[in-house]
Order: structure tokens, then C-alpha cells, then sequence
């Protein structure tokens, strides 16, 4: 296809370049994957930057945005979604809460299973797993993190409770949980009667201001990103909490839907998304036993099985959890990734393949870094958000038919913060391509060179799918 030639011409160039350095790169040839394959631009410039420094420099990348780049990514998303959700509600105008959702209103009810598409409630939070999926998790009702809060309140039936006033000092949500209403095992939500007289759209920013991605606001984000790191590549947690393989194949689906959503070139996400052909199916099958059985299957001489214990990420995670400085959190952050990249090695006996499923590791990370984030939106606190409006918006008491279903109905809004957890994801591995190329590139050339090499990798990266609002910033690069 037309979009191979470029990506061939950008590693020929880089071949030139070796040469010239007398460094030889036997390895930058067509043989990468990305070169083969759609235009997916993470694993291009994955591809790049082993092309250039080799894969163990994605670790220090890793590194840096667990470490460092996490709050910018949360602010990305939820300032998309306060931007979307005043669009989707109000059409840019600033709506009244419906008497129904206001305090003492019979407010919107959902079904458990219709928030928390994880099975998230089914794990006590202070259980060794539940300290790796909450945070604040002796907080109870007054915890910071809501899915904690949450928590606390299903287990309180038939009893109202406020979230708000422990985040930011204003009760904005009351909650009710009911085990033998009419339907069973309900949730309902009304707004608090602080917000009796204010807008939807106040409702809406306050309440996202109040939500974590990574826990709570004042949690080290980098400790929950790696337990989701390492449930998603090993299903280590829902390996140790049982989890049916219905339960991990619904979660599966789920996330090829998203990933299909996040790499489409443009908005126009059809209803072909949401059905999969036999061999995606074959895929999210054995992807699901896999979690089940707690493990990840890697390519070398045959199929290794490779497995990473609840224990073992249980005692990175406190590393990271006990320290007070942020250069100490960063020390921890690597110290922990090498760990486990090194417990993954140890399942095979060949030297060889033990550094190939080392670097290998910090290559799968970057890889998945967006869907770990994306998959974040879809947990309890940001549905319920997304319910609320869903029930204001098309009428008390609508809603939609499992997770899929909802993302279905969402499919703008998913597109619109994938696009942002994108750009920032792909302008970090820009600024890396780039500064080894110019590093490269300053050995042998003047400033005017690098200059107009600079412009022709701006020229190729288009080509090959990666947005021109990332590209755009190659020139504001200064190294």
C-alpha cells in the first residue's frame, strides 16, 4: 500500500545515517511489524525508536510518563469532557437540573452491573487485591477515591450518602443503594440540594473535578498506572479474584471496541465497530483465558508462558506508595518495571531470549498505554457521570443494553478524549524520535541539515497517520 513507501524511505535514511556514524543498525529493514501493517502511528514510532537508540530507551519513556505525564493526561481528558458532555446536554447552553434528579427527586436508577463493567464492587477495598485496584481505601463513606466511596455505600443499603465534600469541600452527589426494590441491586442518584438551584453544566464540571483517574487527588498516580499496566498485560488481579471467563471476555470486547475507536482515522465510527469477525473473536477468546489463568503468552522459539504474582506487584506498588520525594517516586517507578520485566525474563533459561523479553516488555507497555488509560473512562465513576446525563438527556429511566451498547451510544465522546489521550501519548515519542535523530544528525551535518531533516521526517510521519497537530509541534522541538 502507498503508505508502506515512506515508512521504507524513513528507515533507509536512518540505515544512511548509521553508516555515516559507523554504528551499524542491521536491524533497520522491513522486518519491523509497523512497517507491514495500517497506519497505526504508536507502533511506527515504537518501531522508530528502536530503530535509532534501541528498545531499552522506551523504558526511560515508560518511566517518565508514569512518573511525570499522568496529571497532564487526566487534565486532557477531562477538560474534553467537560467540552463534550455541555455539547451533548445543552447544545452550548446552560441547562437547570430536572426537578426529578434534585435532592429528594426520584433520581436516576441503575443497576450495578450497568456502572461497573469491571466487576470493580465485587472487591473489597481492603483486601490485598482491593489495595491495588482502590485508593484511600480506609476512607469509607468519606474516601477521596469513589469507587471506594461507592464501595462503602453498596454496603450500606437503603442508607443516603454524599460524595463531593471530601475532594472539594461540596456535597454535589447523594447516592442510595436498594437490594430488593423492583429491580434488584440498584443504585439511585439524585443531585445534593447544594446544587438545587444550579446548572447541569455546574453539576457536570464540579462532579468531574471530584474524579481521579489514577485514584485519588492525592495518591502517586504512577502506583495505580502500574498495577493497571500489569493487569492488563497479565490479568494478575483478575487471575487472583476468580473471575469468570464471561466476566474477561465482556471486558475484552470491550477493549477491542475501544482500541477500533482510538486507531480509526476519522470520526466516522460506524456500526461495524461494535461486531467482530471470527478471527477477533479467536483473539479476544484466548486473550480472555489467559487472564483467567494470570498469564501473557510471548513469541520466542514457541509460545512462552510468562506470569507475574499479586505478591510481587503488591511489594512494588508499597515501594512506590512509601516514598515522599518525587525523584525518590521516579527511582521506585524504574526500580519496579525492571523487576518485573526481569520476573518475566526468568520463565525462559536462554540468555537470549531473556533480553529480547525484557526490552519486549517496555515495548508492549508503550503499545498499551492508551487503551490502559482509555480504559479508565469506563470504570464506576465516570459511568455513573455518563448515565446521568444519558437519563437527563433521553428521558428518566432510558438505558442502554451492557457495555458495548454504551459505548455505542458514546462513540463521539470515547473518539474525542481517545484523540486527546493520543496526542499527548504520540508528542512524548515525537520529542524522543526526534531528539535521536538530531543527536545523530549533529555528528555529522551542519545546523541547516538537521534543519531540513527535521522537515523531512515531519513530511514522512504524515504519511504514515500521525496528526498534524502533533506534527506541527516537531518544529517548536529544540534540542
Amino acid at each position: 500500500m502507498a503508505f508502506i513507501d515512506p515508512k521504507r524511505e524513513i528507515y533507509a535514511k536512518l540505515s544512511a545515517v548509521e553508516a555515516l556514524s559507523l554504528i551499524p543498525r542491521d536491524f533497520i529493514n522491513s522486518s519491523f511489524s509497523s512497517i507491514n501493517n495500517q497506519t497505526n502511528s504508536t507502533d511506527f514510532l515504537v518501531d522508530l525508536v528502536t530503530a535509532l537508540v534501541g528498545a531499552r530507551a522506551l523504558k526511560d519513556y515508560v518511566v517518565d510518563t508514569i512518573s511525570y505525564r499522568l496529571p497532564q493526561i487526566e487534565e486532557a481528558i477531562k477538560e474534553g469532557l467537560k467540552v463534550e458532555l455541555k455539547e451533548l446536554v445543552s447544545c452550548n447552553l446552560n441547562p437547570s437540573i430536572p426537578t426529578w434528579f434534585k435532592s429528594g427527586g426520584s433520581g436516576v436508577t441503575l443497576k450495578v452491573t450497568d456502572i461497573d463493567f469491571f466487576d470493580i464492587m465485587k472487591v473489597n477495598p481492603e483486601s490485598t487485591e482491593g489495595g491495588l485496584i482502590y485508593t484511600d481505601v480506609y476512607g469509607g463513606i468519606n474516601s477521596t477515591d469513589f469507587n471506594t466511596y461507592l464501595y462503602n455505600t453498596i454496603q450500606n443499603k437503603s442508607t443516603t450518602t454524599s460524595w463531593g465534600s471530601s475532594t472539594n469541600g461540596l456535597d454535589i452527589l447523594e447516592t442510595r443503594f436498594e437490594e430488593n426494590s423492583t429491580q434488584n441491586n440498584v443504585i439511585i442518584y439524585t443531585a445534593s440540594d447544594d446544587y438545587s438551584e444550579k446548572s447541569l453544566t455546574d453539576f457536570n464540571n464540579d462532579f468531574i473535578d471530584t474524579l481521579s483517574l489514577f485514584g485519588n487527588p492525592t495518591s502517586i498516580d504512577s502506583s495505580k498506572m502500574i498495577s493497571l499496566l500489569i493487569e492488563e498485560l497479565f490479568g494478575a488481579i483478575s487471575s487472583y479474584v476468580n473471575k469468570s471467563k464471561k466476566q474477561l471476555k465482556l471486558e475484552a470486547e470491550m477493549k477491542e471496541v475501544i482500541d477500533c475507536i482510538c486507531n480509526s482515522e476519522d470520526d466516522n465510527i460506524t456500526d461495524s465497530f461494535f461486531t467482530f469477525d471470527n478471527p477477533t473473536l479467536l483473539k479476544i477468546d484466548r486473550e480472555a483465558s489467559n487472564k483467567k489463568n494470570g498469564i501473557r503468552e510471548i513469541q520466542t522459539c514457541g509460545n512462552l508462558k510468562t506470569k507475574i504474582e499479586i505478591t510481587d506487584l503488591n511489594t512494588i506498588v508499597s515501594d512506590i506508595n512509601n516514598t515522599t520525594k518525587k525523584s525518590d517516586e521516579v527511582s521506585a517507578v524504574g526500580r519496579g518495571l525492571d523487576a518485573l520485566a526481569q520476573t518475566q525474563a526468568n520463565f525462559t533459561t536462554n540468555e537470549t531470549d531473556k533480553e529480547t523479553i525484557k526490552t519486549n516488555f517496555f515495548i508492549e507497555i508503550v503499545k498499551k498505554l492508551q487503551r490502559i488509560v482509555m480504559s479508565t473512562i469506563v470504570t464506576p465513576e465516570f459511568i455513573s457521570l455518563f448515565a446521568i446525563n444519558h437519563q437527563i438527556i433521553y428521558g428518566q429511566g432510558s438505558t442502554y443494553l451492557g457495555p458495548i451498547d454504551f459505548i455505542k451510544k458514546n462513540r463521539k465522546l470515547i473518539k474525542k478524549i481517545a484523540k486527546n489521550v493520543l496526542n499527548i501519548l504520540l508528542n512524548l515519542l515525537l520529542k524522543l524520535v526526534i531528539l535521536h535523530i538530531t543527536i545523530k544528525l549533529k555528528q555529522k551535518f551542519a545546523d541547516d541539515q538537521i534543519e531540513q531533516t527535521k522537515n523531512r521526517v515531519s513530511i514522512l510521519l504524515s504519511l504514515v497517520g500521525v496528526p498534524p497537530s502533533i506534527i506541527s509541534q516537531i518544529r517548536r522541538i529544540n534540542i
